[in-house]
This record gives C-alpha cells, structure tokens and sequence, in this order.
C-alpha cells in the first residue's frame, strides 16, 4: 500500500459517490453514505485486528504491512469519529435554532 492509496480511502470516506443503479435521478441518502462508512471502518479495523493475531501467532506476516494496516485503521476510525462530532454538533446548532 503506498500514500496516494491510503489518501484515496481516507478521500472516499467523505465523498459520497454517484447514485447506486435502479435509483433513476435519486441520491443515496445520508444514513446511507454514514453506514458505509462505519462498514469500511469496521473492515479496516477488522483486518488489523486479522493482521496483528496472525504476527502474534507466528505466521509468517510483513511487520511494516501490519503497521501499516494498524495505523490505517486507526486514522480511519479518527476519521469517523471526527465527522461524528461534527454532525452532532451541526444537529445540537440546529436544535437550537428558533423559527
């Protein structure tokens, strides 16, 4: 894995992509842009995790790989959890907002 691919998932995880075919016209919607998120998150972490017990293991694994999917999966999980807060900080604003 080099930087630009590592740039590319962090990149996909804020921008949404075109619309899933059968939808004519529409786009997806925000619960569904997060939830795909959360799930590449969660793939990230889970290979980490597959990574780190095969090492501990003894199998024969790349340390540099493992680091690298470790901390990959640590800057994703950043990732969301600073988009988290800044969508619940913009709905506690809106909350706030008289009409």
């Amino acid at each position: 894995m080099n930087i630009s691919q590592t740039g590319q998932a962090a990149s996909s995880l804020v921008q949404p992509e075109k619309a899933a075919p059968g939808k004519s016209g529409e786009g997806r919607g925000f619960g569904e842009i997060f939830e795909e998120a959360f799930d590449r998150v969660n793939s990230d972490m889970v290979h980490a995790d597959r990574m780190i017990q095969d090492m501990a293991t003894g199998r024969d694994v790349d340390i540099a790989q493992t680091m690298i999917a470790v901390s990959k999966a640590d800057i994703s999980f950043r990732l969301m959890l600073q988009i988290r807060n800044k969508a619940l900080s913009a709905y506690e604003e809106i909350m706030r907002m008289t009409v």
